[in-house]
């Protein structure tokens, strides 16, 4: 790895666990034994390092999300695994997305624009794969589809009860919004695959389950 590599690797990591706007630039040199005089030369500014690290976090996500997947051929079983990866780190990723909004609103819609994209073009992916496969029925349009999910996922994240840091109950209502609405688009051979896979992937979510 680059030495560029190494501090966005590091900062990402920080900036992850003890807040964006926690990690001072100084606490990141400090913390790789260089001088803020390196950061600011090879980034410009915090905003940049903060870019460049939640977009390694992102793809961080991304390459697990594809490792998890790689012994599966079932799209509707990539599609829901995939799902299950983004609930668990929804409180973390709106928790970083709040503190972006707030503090830095030009990083924002740097990464909200990137990931928006990228996530809406996968589920479009799947769910017309799911159409094509006769696990869902003809009569569902991939574009709604995901404005449904997305407005589902935003709404709870946005409650009052977000707000509490109640992580657990969060992934759950995320949990069963998102796959009782698809099971809704399933047909018959479409519900044996979800209910199989909630019972593999979600069976032990509940109000209480410990993440």
């Amino acid at each position: 790895m680059t030495q560029k590599e190494i501090i966005v690797e590091k900062a990402s990591q920080m900036f992850v666990n003890q807040g964006i706007k926690a990690v001072r630039m100084d606490d990141i040199a400090q913390e790789l034994s260089i001088s803020k005089r390196t950061l600011y030369e090879l980034f410009g500014d915090k905003e940049e390092l903060i870019y460049e690290s939640i977009s390694l976090f992102i793809k961080q996500g991304r390459e697990r999300r594809r490792q998890q997947c790689m012994q599966v051929d079932n799209v509707l079983e990539i599609m829901l695994l995939n799902l299950r990866d983004m609930i668990h780190q929804a409180p973390t990723a709106n928790r970083m997305r709040r503190n972006l909004q707030r503090f830095y609103p030009s990083v924002y819609k740097r990464l909200e624009g990137d990931e928006k994209h990228d996530t809406s073009h996968e589920l479009r992916t799947w769910i017309r794969e799911c159409i094509e496969r006769g696990y869902f029925t003809k009569t569902a349009d991939s574009d709604f589809v995901v404005k449904v999910l997305q407005s589902s996922v935003n709404g709870i994240m946005m409650a009052d009860r977000c707000d509490i840091g109640d992580a657990q109950e969060v992934v759950y209502m995320m949990t069963y919004a998102t796959v009782v609405f698809i099971r809704g688009l399933c047909t018959t051979q479409g519900m044996e695959i979800i209910d199989m896979c909630f019972d593999n992937y979600f069976g032990n979510i509940t109000p209480s389950a410990t993440l």
